[in-house]
């Protein structure tokens, strides 16, 4: 049987494959694009901003790596 730690790794490492700082994503449960800030594979964070930017600014926020979907 195989070990959950290697599928867990496995999984990490296309999650930080597909999304790169700099990339238009969505997020779960959202309709609206954010663009990626920073990543911290390490902890699974990252931080994005609404996309486009608004003109006032926009909010910048972490959140989990597994809430994020890449723009495909």
């Amino acid at each position: 049987m195989k070990s959950s730690k290697s599928i867990i790794e496995k999984t990490r490492k296309e999650i930080a494959k597909n999304i790169n700082q700099g990339d238009c994503v969505y997020l779960k449960n959202q309709k609206e694009l954010f663009q990626v800030l920073g990543i911290d594979n390490a902890y699974e964070k990252c931080w994005v901003r609404e996309w486009p930017l608004n003109p006032n600014g926009s909010p910048v926020f972490e959140i989990s790596i597994k809430q994020v979907y890449p723009n495909h």
